[in-house]
């Protein structure tokens, strides 16, 4: 993928990712994927993580008895990401590849792409082509799920630009700075970081994305055009979650369309 983004995924954070990241309810998000799968295809056993971060959603899968692969782009995310499959005691098949240039041909029963990572799909070209790789990944009916932030969410001035963050001696302010290109319909977010993790020095940081600004009747078209059967979009990770303006992550599901 040519999308932008410096320093999100790097050594220099990757380390307090999950500490920034303990909002983040992975046990109902993976609940939420078993159910799917499980509605949809409930022999499934072999799922492709896409994106996979520091192994979150993965980790849990496996724990349920699939057999995950996942890819990302970040060697730093995904030595963190082994190292807590070690510790969870599952096995994993964790690859760096750059997400566009997946090149899986019929392997998967499902995939999923969570964590916001669809927003780095800036162009339209890079949806095409990912969405081209994913369908020739998965085998005929395979189930995918892709997980972004409503777009609304993105083009209204952020409710909130300083948080905080603490674990032990570690405590961490970040400040964020968005601008919005209309024109090519992204959001430009700058963070700031001040870290302080128990030594007597502080640390600085600073990092940047750019992040397509997308909504749900766009993301079904786009699925339905390269080889999905669009089947739903959810306001969030549950069964009951349906899709308003206010909902602040959209999660759509398809299946592959047999030839």
């Amino acid at each position: 993928m040519n999308s932008f983004s410096q320093n999100m995924y790097e050594l220099e954070l990757v380390k307090y990712y999950d500490l920034m990241h303990k909002h983040r309810n992975y046990d109902q998000e993976a609940n939420f994927i078993n159910q799917i799968v499980q509605k949809l295809w409930p022999e499934a056993n072999k799922i492709l993580d896409i994106g996979c971060g520091t192994g979150e959603h993965a980790i849990r899968m496996a724990q349920r008895g699939y057999k995950v692969t996942c890819v990302d782009t970040s060697q730093d995310m995904l030595k963190l990401a082994r190292e807590k499959a070690n510790t969870a005691g599952v096995s994993i098949d964790f690859r760096c590849k750059d997400l566009g240039k997946l090149d899986f041909n019929e392997e998967f029963q499902a995939a999923y792409c969570l964590g916001y990572t669809f927003l780095y799909l800036t162009v339209y070209s890079e949806v095409e082509n990912f969405l081209k790789n994913i369908n020739r990944a998965l085998l005929p009916s395979g189930i995918l799920l892709i997980d972004f932030l409503n777009g609304w969410s993105l083009i209204e001035k952020y409710p909130k630009d300083k948080f905080v963050y603490r674990d032990g001696q570690t405590t961490i302010f970040q400040f964020n700075q968005a601008s919005l290109d209309k024109r090519r319909r992204v959001r430009h977010i700058e963070f700031y970081y001040i870290i302080r993790d128990g030594s007597d020095k502080v640390r600085t940081a600073f990092a940047e994305e750019d992040l397509r600004i997308f909504f749900e009747d766009e993301v079904l078209i786009l699925m339905a055009s390269y080889g999905f059967e669009a089947l739903k979009a959810f306001g969030g990770y549950s069964m009951d979650s349906a899709v308003t303006d206010s909902s602040r992550v959209i999660v759509v599901v398809g299946r592959k369309r047999r030839r």
